[in-house]
């Protein structure tokens, strides 16, 4: 069985349908972040991409900073999933899993090199209810370079988490087969990997780490 892919960074309509018909399965979409990133859309934007997303693709607005920025963006986004990504406290998140779940939104926690006790927030913050983890290996006023998922700290992540970690950092289509081999992740985060620029996918790219992905699947 194959991991879900979420493919991020998206920008323009007809990047998140090709995406969604070569099988990516959370479209992901930067909105009115807190740090500049090349990646950022307004809400009105975000809105009108997301609205035109095909099924059975799924939604994800990535944000963070106060709960009450965060609150405002997705309930005017209407995403399925919200994904804090500036690190957010625990508190804060236990509030925004609550209020957002009555809309039918779930959270996605990134969780950085940085995060202090890294493997018992894991822990505290599944406990809180959220959908699943992300593992950046960027920090947030480091977000728009590179960095290359870190395995050990992934895998010490997933031991010490009840619910999905998910793999992200430096993940195209020529390594991702290693990456599943090694980590068995239950989910992948994509977005330079697949771009020829930011904002800007590239189709060969995705194409490619779809076709991976369906000798995989079979």
């Amino acid at each position: 069985m194959r991991p879900i892919i979420k493919i991020c960074g998206l920008m323009r309509e007809e990047d998140a349908r090709m995406c969604a018909s070569h099988g990516a399965d959370i479209l992901g979409f930067v909105v009115e972040y807190p740090n500049p990133v090349p990646w950022n859309l307004d809400i009105q934007a975000a809105r009108e991409l997301i609205a035109r997303i095909p099924a059975p693709a799924k939604s994800c607005v990535v944000t963070g900073g106060a709960r009450e920025h965060i609150m405002r963006v997705a309930t005017q986004t209407k995403p399925d999933y919200i994904q804090l990504h500036c690190g957010e406290s625990l508190k804060d998140t236990t509030y925004l899993v609550n209020a957002l779940g009555e809309q039918g939104i779930k959270i996605i926690k990134t969780l950085f090199p940085n995060t202090p006790g890294l493997e018992q927030a894991a822990a505290d913050f599944c406990a809180a209810g959220v959908y699943a983890l992300l593992f950046d290996p960027r920090t947030p006023d480091n977000a728009a370079n590179g960095g290359l998922a870190d395995i050990s700290a992934f895998l010490r992540l997933k031991q010490a988490a009840s619910c999905p970690v998910i793999l992200a950092g430096g993940i195209n289509p020529e390594n991702i087969a290693g990456f599943i081999c090694k980590v068995r992740p239950e989910i992948i985060d994509l977005m330079t990997g697949v771009e020829q620029s930011p904002g800007i996918k590239d189709e060969a790219k995705v194409a490619a780490l779809f076709r991976y992905n369906s000798k995989l699947a079979s």
